[in-house]
């Protein structure tokens, strides 16, 4: 598989923080668990991530809640990304990923 279907997930949900002073884009947390299924099949490793919410003026927040993983195993690292991600209990939110490959 191409990253193609990484960057049409980013192309078709992500929002640019550039706004906030970032070079990053965030997901929808909705779709979080998609985004997670693709690095695991492009053996990508998730490092960590940042959850923000988008505020009523329509700029992105951080929230202050974050996860990281140091170690090299790419299937940990997701399972520890889907599990912070199912500890948000459905909340709405944006969330952005810093990933590596392999």
């Amino acid at each position: 598989m191409s990253i193609s279907k990484v960057l049409e997930l980013y192309a078709r949900s992500g929002r640019s923080l550039i706004d906030n002073g970032l070079n990053e884009a965030a997901l929808p947390i909705a779709v979080a668990e998609t985004a997670l299924e693709l690095f695991a099949q492009q053996r990508w490793r998730v490092l960590g991530g940042d959850v923000y919410h988008l505020t009523e003026d329509g700029r992105f927040e951080s929230t202050y809640e974050d996860w990281f993983y140091e170690g090299d195993d790419v299937d940990a690292s997701i399972t520890v990304a889907r599990d912070f991600i199912r500890s948000l209990n459905g909340r709405t939110g944006y969330v952005v990923f810093v990933v590596a490959e392999k």
